[in-house]
C-alpha cells in the first residue's frame, strides 16, 4: 500500500481510503484479504453503516465489490443503502452482487419499493423481476408497474417469468393501437418470455482483483494541504512524485514551497525532482529558486525528465533569454521533451511561441502520432488563439480510436479559437455555433462554456457564463439571468497584469495559465 506503514485493520483501511489518504489498488485490496475473510467481511459491514455523507470519496462501488467477494449475507443490508442513495442509477455490479441472494433479498427489496414509490423504484423492479423468485407480492407489484410504465412493466414482467401477468398483458395488448408501434413490440415479446424455458441461474464469476489497477495513487484533490506536505516525505517516490504535482499551479504556503524546494534538490529520483520543480511555478519570483531551475533546464548532463519539470515551473518566466533557449533545446529532441517544452510554451502565453504549434495539428505526419503531442498542439492553437487552423482543431471532434481522446481538448482549442469577434454579446452565439457542428454531450457544454469564458478573459472582458451560474446560485435556479450589460474595456489582460477575474493574481498565475 502506498505510503509505508498504514492503517491496521480493515475498517481503518476503508476510513483511510474515504478520506483519500490512499488510493484503491490491488495492494489496498490484499491489505484487506490478509485480514481475514471473516474479520474482514465483518469490518467492512461495520464501516458500511457508518455515515457516509462525511467521507469525500464515496465507497460504494467498492463495498459493492468486497461484499460480492465475501457472499457476506448480512450484505443485503448495505446493497439496500446503496440503491436508496442513488435509486435510479443502480449499476450492474450492484445486481449481480444482489441476484446470488435469491429469496433473502425480496421483502428488503418490497420494503424499499414501496419507500422509493413507483417513480423511483423502476431499478428495484428490475431487481425483483430479475430475481424471478415467484412471490405473489412480487408479481402485484410488477402488475401495478405495468399500470404506471406499460413498456418498462411489460419488461420486468416478461423477465420474471410468471405465467400469471398473462392476462394483464394481453388486456393491454389489446388496448394499444396499433400506432403506438414500439409499445406493442414490448407487449409482445414479453408474452413470448412467459412461454420461454425457465432459465437457470448460474452467479457470473467474479474477480476481484481484476477490477482495480495494481497501483493507485490518492486522489489529492480531496486533501488538505497539510495532509498532502506530509506525503511529500514518504518513502514510496510514487507517492512522493504524485503529491509534488497536486501543487502543480497552485499558490503555494510556506510550508508546500519549502518542503517542494527541498525535495527538487536532493530527493534521489528524477521523477519526483521533476514534479516538485514543476510545482515551483509559483516561486520563480524568487531568484534562488528560478536561478536553480533554469541551471537544471539548460544542464544536458541532468535527466530529460528533470528537465522537463523545470521547464513547465518557467512556464512564467519563459521570455527569457535563458529559459527560451532551454525550451527550443527541449523541443529539438523530440519524444516526450518536445511534449513538456509545447506545454510550457503554450502556459507562457508568450506570442513568439505560437509559430511551434500548427505544423503538430496534423496526425497523418510521423513525428505527430502522439497523443500526447496532439493534446498540447490543439492547447497551444488554442490558447494563441490561431484562427487560421480552426478546421484542423475542429478535425478533431469526431474520430475513430484513438484520436477519439482528444475531442474535449478540440473542443476546449475550437471555442478558444474559432473565427468571430470576441463579445460579451456574442458568446452564447459561439456556443450555439460548436453545437451546430458537433452536438454537445452536458458536460462538453459545461467545457465549452468555461472555454468560451476563458476566450473572453484573454480578451480582458468578464465572463458570461460564470456569472450566470453565480447569480443563479445566489437568486435561485429559477432566476433569469441578467442582461450581459455593457462590455467592459476591451484591453487585453497583460501576463503581469491584474487577472481579469478578480482574483487578484497576476493574469499569468491565474487564468493565464
Amino acid at each position: 500500500m502506498a505510503g509505508g506503514q498504514g492503517p491496521a485493520n480493515t475498517y481503518e483501511l476503508l476510513e483511510a481510503a474515504a478520506r483519500g489518504r490512499i488510493g484503491v489498488d490491488r495492494r489496498f485490496l490484499q491489505s484487506i484479504l490478509d485480514c481475514g475473510a471473516a474479520s474482514a467481511a465483518a469490518e467492512a459491514l461495520r464501516f458500511s453503516r457508518a455515515p457516509q455523507d462525511e467521507f469525500p470519496i464515496n465507497l460504494d462501488p467498492l463495498l459493492i465489490d468486497l461484499f460480492r467477494h465475501f457472499q457476506t449475507p448480512e450484505a443485503v443490508e448495505f446493497y439496500m443503502d446503496a440503491i436508496r442513495r442513488a435509486p435510479e442509477d443502480v449499476d450492474d455490479s450492484l445486481i449481480q452482487a444482489l441476484l446470488p441472494y435469491g429469496e433473502k433479498a425480496v421483502s428488503p427489496l418490497l420494503a424499499l419499493y414501496e419507500e422509493l414509490g413507483e417513480e423511483q423504484g423502476s431499478d428495484v423492479a428490475f431487481l425483483l423481476a430479475g430475481l424471478r423468485v415467484r412471490d405473489p407480492r412480487v408479481l402485484q407489484l410488477l402488475l401495478e408497474h405495468l399500470e404506471y410504465d406499460a413498456a418498462d412493466g411489460a419488461f420486468c414482467l416478461g423477465l420474471y417469468g410468471d405465467a400469471a401477468g398473462r392476462p394483464a398483458l394481453e388486456k393491454m395488448l389489446a388496448e394499444v393501437p396499433e400506432s403506438e408501434a414500439d409499445l406493442r413490440r414490448e407487449l409482445d415479446y414479453a408474452l413470448e418470455q412467459l412461454t420461454a424455458p425457465e432459465p437457470k441461474y448460474e452467479p457470473e464469476p467474479f474477480d476481484l482483483f481484476a477490477e482495480y489497477p495494481e497501483s493507485e495513487l490518492p486522489p489529492f484533490d480531496v486533501l488538505e494541504e497539510s495532509e498532502r506536505v506530509e506525503m511529500l516525505a514518504s518513502p514510496d517516490p510514487d507517492l512522493r512524485a504524485g503529491a509534488a504535482h497536486s501543487f502543480f499551479n497552485q499558490n503555494l504556503d510556506a510550508p508546500a514551497r519549502k518542503a517542494l524546494w527541498q525535495l527538487a534538490q536532493s530527493d534521489p529520483e528524477a521523477k519526483v525532482r521533476a514534479e516538485a520543480w514543476a510545482s515551483l511555478g509559483d516561486a520563480t519570483e524568487t531568484a534562488e529558486i528560478r536561478d536553480a531551475m533554469i541551471a537544471v533546464l539548460n544542464d544536458e548532463a541532468k535527466p530529460v525528465e528533470e528537465r522537463c519539470g523545470a521547464a513547465l515551473g518557467l512556464y512564467a518566466v519563459a521570455d527569457r533569454d535563458d529559459v527560451r533557449k532551454g525550451l527550443e533545446a527541449l523541443y529539438g529532441m523530440g519524444g516526450r521533451a518536445r511534449v513538456k517544452a509545447l506545454e510550457a510554451m503554450w502556459r507562457s502565453l508568450w506570442e513568439p511561441y505560437a509559430k511551434y504549434f500548427p505544423m503538430h495539428l496534423d496526425e497523418s505526419q510521423p513525428e505527430n502520432k502522439s497523443l500526447d503531442l496532439l493534446k498540447q498542439a490543439l492547447r497551444g492553437a488554442g490558447y494563441f488563439r490561431l484562427t487560421a487552423h480552426a478546421d484542423k482543431i475542429a478535425h478533431f471532434f469526431d474520430r475513430d480510436e484513438p484520436y477519439d481522446e482528444l475531442r474535449e481538448d478540440a473542443l476546449f482549442a475550437y471555442a478558444l479559437a474559432m473565427p468571430g469577434e470576441t463579445t460579451r454579446g456574442r458568446i452564447k452565439g459561439m456556443l450555439r455555433k460548436i453545437d451546430g457542428i458537433t452536438e454537445l454531450t452536458p458536460s462538453e457544454t459545461e467545457l465549452v462554456m468555461f472555454a468560451l469564458d476563458e476566450r473572453l478573459r484573454l480578451h480582458g472582458l468578464a465572463p458570461v457564463f460564470e456569472a450566470e451560474k453565480e447569480d443563479e446560485r445566489a437568486h435561485g435556479q429559477d432566476a433569469a439571468p441578467p442582461s450581459p450589460g455593457p462590455e467592459p474595456p476591451a484591453a487585453k489582460a497583460g501576463r503581469n497584469d491584474p487577472c481579469p477575474c478578480g482574483s487578484g493574481k497576476k493574469y499569468k498565475k491565474c487564468h493565464g495559465a
